[in-house]
């Protein structure tokens, strides 16, 4: 099944569109409504969406996805690489 990329500038421009977006590395620091993408080592967008649901210790988050295809959970040894849209007024802390 094709995964299916949003058009934007960055992307026609040939630059990757998580080169933009907030990397996640710390999974505590997800909240519910966090849009975000998920990234293969590799590179390549395997899905995005809005976080739903997630544990406090990071363990675990669950993402409603974009296009209709419903929810899934992911775990650390998915091996996904996760990046958050900025939210307005985010500033990075010092």
């Amino acid at each position: 099944m094709p995964i299916h990329h949003r058009q934007t500038a960055s992307s026609q421009s040939g630059l990757p569109r998580h080169a933009q977006l907030e990397p996640v590395l710390n999974w505590t620091k997800l909240a519910r409504k966090d849009d975000l993408e998920l990234v293969h080592p590799n590179g390549k967008t395997l899905t995005s969406g809005r976080v739903d649901m997630l544990a406090l210790d990071g363990s675990v988050f669950w993402l409603i996805q974009d296009n209709g295809k419903g929810r899934a959970m992911f775990l650390p040894d998915d091996d996904v690489m996760v990046f958050r849209h900025k939210r307005a007024g985010n500033r990075p802390k010092s």
